[in-house]
């Protein structure tokens, strides 16, 4: 995509703070965004072929929305922590078989997706996104989970399609936690800790496609709490 192809979005990046290049078939990041470190706020390069980022991308201070799902992406360079207004980043469908490092310094950061990449491991210190409320690792390949991630702030976690065996009862530590979901991953009853039913706070534990025995985790101590919230939950959504 030439400079001139550029020039309409730049152009209306340049009076909204808002640059869509969604789908262009990129196969670098543009230069010419660095034109508009001062007042971007949101930015598009979903759907594109681009494999790396810049270390001057840490320039873009006014980011708060960031997407670049389904790229090539494989790593963060480690100016990305540079970016300490970012609220939103999308990743899902890139090649990371690591998590970046880098996001952890994106002190702000509200909603973070990393769904469909090639992740199996979550780093201990990812309790230092400390504003986090959504989290998707759905479509990955995890069979653990760290004890830390009890200690996110987190309101939904989304681990769907994953290995996972065990869910990890540090999560009841997590007071803010509402909506879990597990779908079709490897957990059977013995992989639900009985603490997480009874004294957690979350109102939606969605367990679909696991070789989970539904009379056997009925019977589970706690179930009878958390059906409770499960219920209250309903009914106010109703």
């Amino acid at each position: 995509m030439g400079g001139n192809a550029l020039s309409v979005p730049i152009e209306h990046a340049q009076k909204t703070g808002v640059c869509s290049l969604k789908n262009k078939k990129l196969e670098k990041f543009p230069e010419e965004l660095f034109t508009l470190k001062r007042n971007l706020r949101t930015l598009d390069l979903s759907d594109n072929k681009i494999d790396e980022l810049p270390d001057d991308v840490g320039v873009l201070q006014m980011l708060r929305t960031f997407k670049l799902d389904d790229n090539k992406l494989g790593e963060l360079p480690r100016t990305f922590g540079n970016l300490g207004k970012l609220e939103a980043l999308h990743l899902s469908g890139n090649p990371l078989m690591t998590f970046p490092s880098p996001i952890l310094r994106c002190s702000n950061l509200k909603h973070l997706d990393l769904s469909r990449c090639r992740l199996s491991k979550l780093p201990e210190d990812i309790c230092l996104l400390k504003k986090l409320d959504y989290l998707c690792l759905s479509s990955n390949r995890f069979e653990t989970i760290p004890d830390s991630i009890g200690k996110l702030k987190v309101v939904e976690l989304d681990l769907n399609q994953n290995s996972i065996l065990v869910i990890p009862e540090s999560l009841t530590e997590n007071q803010s936690l509402r909506v879990l979901r597990l779908d079709e991953n490897c957990i059977t009853v013995e992989g639900v800790p009985p603490r997480l039913l009874s004294h957690s706070t979350i109102s939606t534990l969605s367990l679909e496609g696991n070789p989970l025995d539904i009379r056997k985790f009925r019977d589970i101590e706690g179930y009878d709490q958390y059906m409770e919230r499960y219920t209250a939950t309903k009914r106010k959504c109703d």
